[in-house]
This record gives structure tokens, sequence and C-alpha cells, in this order.
């Protein structure tokens, strides 16, 4: 399954690469993964469909290759990365919503609640179908469309970018440090299985 998302998510998916991986890498991810239209200025604040998945895809991979063992963890920090720009997009309403649920809800609920939320902004951004639900005391994300592995194969789970995510908005849920926090990918469709499946540790 493939698709497009929308310019205003692929704008902060890019910006946060151009600030942390450096020029030089920021340009060698755009020109392997087609995507050399934004290399002199970043996609517009659109709700309109702009990147497809193969080139995001194409993109997150390129960053990996070039970081080598290190390119999971820069995925990663990118996500974390993505996170804090939209909760600045959000401002005040996202921290009165972490006030009040910290208030009435336990950490396991806050943090079902969050990803909940993360999964309706992921389909209206994307057109994919991330699903969220609890099994005991753990909680589990799973998208059998996901826009990270699109035509790539790998030996490991590979999608890092929202891992990193999901790591980001569960430590901003319970306010502790994002290195507390631990997303593990246990199913990825680039090592060919149906769906991207994490779950998540603290």
């Amino acid at each position: 399954m493939s698709g497009q998302i929308t310019d205003r998510y692929a704008r902060q998916i890019l910006d946060a690469a151009r600030s942390l991986i450096g020029p030089e890498a920021y340009r060698d991810a755009l020109r392997k993964a087609g995507l050399t239209r934004y290399e002199e200025a970043l996609p517009p604040l659109s709700p309109e469909p702009g990147i497809t998945f193969e080139e995001i895809s194409a993109f997150c991979q390129a960053i990996r290759e070039r970081f080598g063992p290190d390119g999971g963890w820069m995925l990663r920090r990118m996500g974390h990365e993505v996170l804090r720009r939209d909760l600045q997009a959000y401002g005040w309403v996202a921290n009165l919503v972490r006030l009040v649920s910290g208030i009435l809800q336990a950490p396991r609920e806050r943090v079902y609640n969050a990803w909940q939320r993360a999964a309706a902004v992921v389909r209206m951004e994307t057109g994919s179908s991330p699903q969220v639900w609890r099994e005991g005391d753990r909680v589990y994300w799973e998208n059998p469309s996901c826009p990270y592995c699109v035509g790539v194969s790998c030996a490991e789970p590979c999608c890092d970018l929202p891992a990193g995510v999901l790591e980001a908005l569960t430590a901003w849920v319970l306010e502790r440090p994002v290195e507390a926090i631990r997303v593990m990918e246990e199913s990825c469709r680039g090592r060919g299985e149906p769906a991207c499946r994490y779950r998540v540790e603290w």
C-alpha cells in the first residue's frame, strides 16, 4: 500500500532532519530519495498531499545508510524533534491536555490516550491506518500501511522515526526524560511482515 503525506507533515520531518544531520547529509538524503525539489526550500505549511510514501521511506533509508550503526538512533532523534515541533505548534492547548490527563488518569491510561490521539493525527496527515490497543499493562501501536518502509527491505525492524515520535510523546505525557522511555518495534513491513507494530516500556 502506498500514499502521500501532507506537505505540513513532511515539512516537520525534513526540517527536523536538516537541523540534526547537517547540510551535506541532508542534501545527499534528499537526492537519494528523489526530493531535490526541497533542497532550497521546505514544503509549504499545507494540508495537501506532497511527498509519497516511497520518497519518505527512501529519505529515511538514506539517513540510515549514511550513519551506519548510528542510523537508527539518528532517526529516533529526528522523531523526538518532530514531536517537539508539533508541541510548539499547539502550545498551551497541548500543555492543558497534559495537565488535565495527569490529574485524572493513571500513567498507562495517559499513554494509551495520547497514543490514540497521535494515531488520529497520523491518519489525517498520512492517510495510513494506525491502531492503538492495550493488552494487560502494555500499550501497542500497529500500522499496516506504515509510510516509512515502502520499498525498503531490512533484516531488522527499521521504522525508527515513528518510534522516536512515540518515545517523545510518551516522555512528554508522563513528564519524564525521553531517555527513560523505550519504544520497541516488534514487527516491520520492511522485514516482510504484515504491519509495523510497536510497544512501549518505561
